[in-house]
């Protein structure tokens, strides 16, 4: 019997918490672009704005990097293409409310609103857009989502997993 209850102790533990880290990972891309053209990429200067540590910021963008010349796809002053990041944490919520002539509010600012958009976010998310820089249109977007309360305990480790994991099909095969 103490066995049986020692052996409880152990697993339920393991089955309840590794529920409960689990990311997950979606893309999505323009399917007419051949992405075997680009050669260069840059980040974009908000992408410096993520809200996270400088040593995991720089992580970030190393894995990033990594991936990018991997693909053959080079860092340039005046890239093919743009890398924007960017990451809502877990329990935030974005609320847009736009009234007349497109002019914005917040929620609770007594106005009456012709049009609400209101976005609720219960998981955090890291988001990794692609933009063709000629054509200023986002041609590929990864998202992680998943337990992001905070991003600055993060290990390299998980990082390096986490943008290896959401970029493991870039670039897209060309269209037929």
């Amino acid at each position: 019997m103490r066995k049986l209850y020692i052996a409880l102790l152990v697993i339920i533990p393991i089955i309840a918490f590794s529920g409960c880290s689990s990311m997950k990972y979606v893309i999505d891309y323009d399917n007419t672009i051949n992405f075997y053209r680009y050669e260069t990429y840059n980040y974009t200067p908000s992408a410096d704005s993520i809200p996270i540590n400088q040593l995991n910021k720089r992580r970030l963008f190393n894995a990033i990097s990594a991936e990018m010349n991997q693909n053959d796809i080079q860092w340039a002053a005046e890239p093919d293409l743009f890398v924007h990041v960017h990451m809502l944490l877990k329990g935030r919520t974005k609320t847009n409310v736009s009234y007349g002539n497109g002019e914005s509010v917040s929620l609770g600012s007594g106005f009456t609103n012709t049009y609400m958009d209101l976005s609720e976010y219960s998981e955090g998310s890291i988001f990794f857009d692609i933009i063709d820089a000629k054509r200023k249109q986002l041609v590929w977007t990864g998202k992680v989502s998943g337990n992001i309360k905070d991003a600055n305990p993060m290990s390299e480790k998980e990082i390096n997993d986490m943008v290896q994991r959401v970029f493991r099909k870039f670039p897209p095969r060309p269209p037929k």
